[in-house]
């Protein structure tokens, strides 16, 4: 039995199993368990966009820790924008102007640590510990990442920075 709702074609296909496809995520469906269809509007789309900008952010994050700077930049979209989170300083308004701190950034060792992690919808909160920056330095960061999920890519950083260790810079 298939029925219509605004924003999302359900099929039901098991008692206990509902198949919701996304108008956002294309050809993408995600099982929904134990919700009412009367509630389902919207909810597998939902799901399915905070499942893919999670993806997006630790395919980010295992790029970064490999310190793969071509593949870490194509992750980002042409008009990205970065903010420190603390001054509202706008850090780089392109992927061209990003690229170089990336370039210089991924000639130490850095790591990103994950300490936590929250979604909703397509933005992204990480709370990290950055170790291997210049000079042994070590930071908190916890960063807000808005990603275009149809794109694949992230739009919109904004980092908060604390450093753990003396002339870490953001």
């Amino acid at each position: 039995m298939a029925f219509r709702s605004l924003d999302t074609l359900c099929f039901r296909s098991a008692p206990s199993t509902r198949y919701s496809r996304c108008p956002v995520i294309k050809n993408t469906f995600a099982p929904l368990r134990n919700v009412s269809l009367r509630h389902n509007s919207g909810l597998a789309c939902k799901a399915m966009m905070a499942q893919e900008a999670a993806a997006i952010i630790q395919r980010q994050l295992e790029l970064y820790n490999a310190r793969q700077v071509e593949h870490f930049m194509d992750l980002f979209t042409d008009d990205v924008v970065v903010l420190d989170g603390i001054t509202g300083a706008v850090i780089a308004s392109s992927k061209e102007e990003l690229r170089p701190r990336y370039v210089e950034r991924f000639k130490s060792p850095v790591h990103c640590e994950l300490l936590g992690r929250l979604v909703l919808g397509n933005v992204v909160v990480d709370r990290e510990i950055i170790t291997g920056l210049p000079n042994g330095g070590v930071a908190d960061c916890m960063a807000t990442y808005i990603c275009d999920v149809a794109a694949g890519k992230i739009k919109r950083i904004t980092f908060v920075w604390q450093p753990r260790t003396d002339g870490v810079k953001l």
